[in-house]
């Protein structure tokens, strides 16, 4: 009698192809439940230390002593300056406080043998992607929440309508989200997180510090030398008599022409750079003060992002033109021309936009390079990359 064994055939793993054959990877598209739950684990893995409580504790007595310090100097009238402060304090907190979690996010976990495991699970790639990115941004809120206080306080004290106060933390955030994914992104591209910590500051420091120096130093290639034609008595003619005579009348010189030579730069080509610098996208989403009428419309003095648009503005514009002028006449020109101007430039329409499209396009690029590193099965690894 024989007796014979069966052998069930064992089920094959067919990795997923394309029609042309091509191996391809996990889902990419996020889903609710799968963005929630990597945020949830992303949050428990990123629990402050010890060290980032105090750093934290550090950043809010920076922000309660600058506060003070602007409230004392602004005076017992309204000022602005309190409220401005806090705000440039908080997306300058914020661009250091998220940028610094997201950049160790992915490459510490690779280093630590815990992202393959995630990447095993049904979690698509944008759901960890998503979640690593809403942990680290989510982290970086709740530290600002602190200055909520200083908030309300500065608002008080501006005059400003609540709709300005609620656009400008709208941007901040969202300027603050995009600088988190590009420390996400860059987490995900280098294998060290000193690398992508450097990287991500470098990055961050390229907008806030490089848009200004860069603006400056190319100031000399959209400078052009024009001539002015001016016309004058000849003063260089006068005798020592006539210098010494103090009713005497210069109209009695002849008349002569002045060249001058001005220097001006064709700052409206440039003024692109300076439009990106996330402090300048915060202040041209500031209401417009008039300087001429702003105590009766019970606003505060035109304050720091005042100033920073007009600036901005002064720039968008370009050159002034020098105008020639007619001393043997007394014709100066317009006398007040640069008053003109100074108004002009405090009233120009503020241009937020390039810096708020910067901003989603290192968003929107950025997630975009993390999913396409966390898709597996990976085509090709870093050297020294751990998988497991």
């Amino acid at each position: 009698m024989t007796s014979e064994t069966t052998t069930a055939a064992e089920p094959s793993v067919q990795p997923r192809t394309t029609a042309s054959g091509r191996l391809r990877g996990n889902p990419w598209h996020p889903t609710f439940r799968g963005v929630a739950l990597a945020t949830w684990i992303e949050l428990l893995r990123r629990r402050p230390s010890k060290r980032g409580y105090i750093a934290y504790a550090a950043i809010f007595a920076g922000i309660l002593a600058l506060t003070i310090l602007a409230a004392l100097s602004a005076g017992p009238d309204k000022s602005s300056v309190p409220l401005e402060l806090v705000l440039v304090l908080i997306l300058g907190a914020g661009m250091l406080i998220g940028p610094s979690l997201s950049a160790t996010s992915i490459n510490g976990d690779s280093s630590e043998g815990v992202l393959a495991p995630l990447q095993m699970t049904r979690l698509t790639a944008s759901d960890l992607a998503l979640g690593k990115l809403l942990a680290s941004w989510a982290v970086c809120i709740a530290a600002l929440l602190t200055t909520t206080p200083f908030l309300i306080y500065g608002f008080l004290r501006s005059g400003w309508s609540a709709n300005y106060l609620v656009t400008m933390l709208a941007v901040a955030i969202f300027v603050v989200l995009a600088f988190t994914a590009v420390g996400l992104a860059w987490s995900s591209i280098a294998a060290r997180a000193v690398a992508s910590v450097a990287l991500t500051h470098l990055t961050t420091g390229l907008f806030v510090l490089g848009t200004l120096l860069l603006f400056v130093f190319t100031m000399p290639l959209v400078s052009e030398d024009i001539t002015v034609v001016n016309k004058d008595f000849a003063y260089d003619q006068m005798t020592e008599e006539q210098m010494n005579d103090p009713n005497f009348d210069p109209s009695v010189l002849p008349c002569v022409e002045i060249s001058s030579t001005y220097t001006i730069a064709h700052t409206q080509q440039t003024a692109w750079m300076l439009l990106i610098n996330p402090a300048v996208v915060i202040a041209e989403t500031a209401p417009l003060v008039n300087p001429n009428t702003w105590q009766d419309e019970g606003l505060a003095a035109p304050g720091l992002f005042a100033q920073i648009h007009q600036g901005v503005s002064g720039a968008r514009l370009g050159p002034e033109m020098p105008q020639p002028y007619n001393g043997c006449t007394g014709d100066y020109g317009d006398q007040d021309a640069w008053a003109k101007r100074q108004l002009q430039e405090a009233m120009y329409p503020p241009n937020p936009w390039p810096g708020l499209a910067v901003s989603a396009v290192l968003l929107v690029g950025s997630v975009w390079i993390v999913i396409r590193r966390l898709r597996v099965p990976y085509k090709k690894l870093r050297t020294g990359t751990r998988v497991a």
